[in-house]
């Protein structure tokens, strides 16, 4: 009985080379995995460098502004065309500053309605003739892009880092980032990191400002964030 046994069980040398052979083949599904995962990082910064260009181009020969939208949280992007004049702001933006113009936008909107509202109240007389109006720039606004070459992508095993522009006294680290491009054939210099989500591969998409060139990088480009640019490429002193 015992001898019967022993032949029908494992011996300790065949549990081994058993488990020698799980151990190959889960090294091997994790490399496998880590190659697919780089390869769609490539791709996805290939292909947001293509949108880059693209975009620049769109913008010299339509005469409109465009612009990229990034959404960093989410891993996606888009673009959008706009016929308004758009003027890079003479001051870096920061998270306050964005705030107090949002504010000041969300009351001056307020003060629209409350305007409307007397003028509907006095039968329709446009009561903006007889009260002094606050000044107020025109606001641009942008549409979706129809054009079916560029459409919105959600980038698959991409993690976007960070977005910069010389427009922001720092990086863009979550909601949307824009970058933008002129009709004069000229764009916003901008840094743009994208990650597998790891964060062991990292490339950087440097936009050069006046031919649109995207230069790639495989490693983390630190934007210097004490020399502010114009929307020509110039240094502001």
């Amino acid at each position: 009985m015992l001898r019967r046994g022993s032949k029908n069980g494992f011996t300790l040398l065949e549990i081994l080379i058993v488990l020698v052979i799980i151990s190959l083949i889960s090294g091997m599904s994790i490399r496998g995995l880590r190659s697919l995962t780089k390869s769609d990082l490539r791709a996805n910064t290939s292909r947001l460098s293509g949108a880059v260009r693209y975009l620049f181009d769109r913008a010299s020969t339509t005469g409109k502004y465009h612009r990229l939208v990034i959404d960093v949280d989410e891993g996606r992007y888009w673009a959008e065309v706009s016929d308004d004049r758009f003027y890079i702001p003479r001051e870096p933006e920061t998270e306050a500053s964005q705030k107090k113009l949002a504010e000041l936008q969300a009351k001056l909107d307020d003060k629209e309605r409350q305007t409307a509202d007397m003028s509907a109240a006095s039968g329709g007389f446009d009561m903006t003739k007889i009260q002094p109006q606050d000044f107020r720039p025109k606001k641009v606004r942008f549409g979706a892009f129809k054009e079916t070459t560029l459409k919105a992508v959600k980038m698959k095993n991409t993690k976007v880092m960070d977005v910069f522009t010389p427009r922001l006294a720092e990086p863009v680290t979550k909601g949307r980032a824009y970058v933008y491009f002129f009709p004069l054939g000229q764009t916003e210099p901008a840094i743009i990191h994208l990650s597998d989500p790891a964060q062991e591969t990292i490339y950087s998409l440097v936009v050069h400002p006046i031919t649109g060139r995207v230069r790639i990088y495989n490693e983390y480009v630190q934007p210097r964030l004490d020399d502010q640019i114009d929307d020509v490429g110039n240094a502001v002193p």
